[in-house]
């Protein structure tokens, strides 16, 4: 137990229950929590039964109620995108999938459905709740500085102006693909943030770093697939 206790990255050991982030798998949370542990808010952070080798999500109702919570959420099609290479590269090692990003998208067990399941379920339970704070990949995208101070302040943590513009720099897609390649970033995160293959930048955790990027993987026809599955559980692009 001491041996497992003493492989934990710095910044798993160093939460301090200030409360705890949820999200789907590939929905930014590395990069948020990149820039919290900077600004020293220390959360707790799960993927609620989500992550891609279990079948079933956890219920809402086994973290409500009991601490502060923040939902973290992306564009469902850049999540599913970005899940396909970390299913495909980062986990190919598990063998969960052998298809094609096509094929990855439309299946039931690890396609865009899923992710949306995961996130209208959240959403619904959470939509009447006061201690639950919901942001978005691509709100923190837009404006981080108001982001993070929204949600230090929601933490009752007041860092200043200068903490809030050094946590983004830190966060900064270069400053964490940099630390990545290097390896500086493995004392603090262990593998979470360490290069599967520096030849492929598809297997990198910090891939891109953009809004919309799907685009660039799907065709029209697959790209209207997903909005009209987006649709019929009420969420939008």
């Amino acid at each position: 137990m001491k041996l497992l206790r003493w492989l934990k990255p710095k910044a798993e050991e160093n939460s301090s229950n200030l409360g705890l982030c949820i999200s789907y798998p590939k929905s930014g949370r590395t990069w948020l929590r990149v820039m919290l542990d900077q600004l020293v808010v220390g959360l707790d952070y799960t993927h609620g039964g989500s992550a891609f080798h279990r079948k079933d999500f956890r219920s809402a109702d086994a973290f409500l109620g009991k601490r502060p919570l923040i939902f973290l959420h992306r564009n469902p099609i850049d999540t599913t995108i970005s899940g396909y290479f970390h299913v495909t590269k980062r986990e190919a090692w598990r063998g969960l999938f052998q298809g094609d990003l096509s094929s990855f998208v439309r299946d039931p067990q690890f396609g865009i459905e899923r992710t949306l399941r995961f996130n209208a379920m959240w959403l619904a339970a959470i939509r009447e709740r006061d201690d639950v704070l919901i942001t978005r990949y691509e709100t923190l995208h837009s404006d981080a500085a108001s982001e993070l101070r929204q949600i230090a302040k929601w933490l009752n943590v007041e860092p200043d102006e200068e903490e809030i513009t050094k946590a983004i720099d830190v966060g900064r897609f270069e400053s964490m693909r940099n630390k990545e390649s290097s390896g500086q970033s493995d004392e603090r995160y262990g593998h979470r943030l360490r290069t599967v293959d520096s030849t492929d930048s598809d297997s990198f955790k910090v891939r891109r770093g953009v809004v919309g990027g799907y685009k660039d993987y799907l065709t029209e026809k697959e790209i209207l697939y997903c909005k009209n599955i987006m649709e019929s559980y009420g969420i939008t692009a």
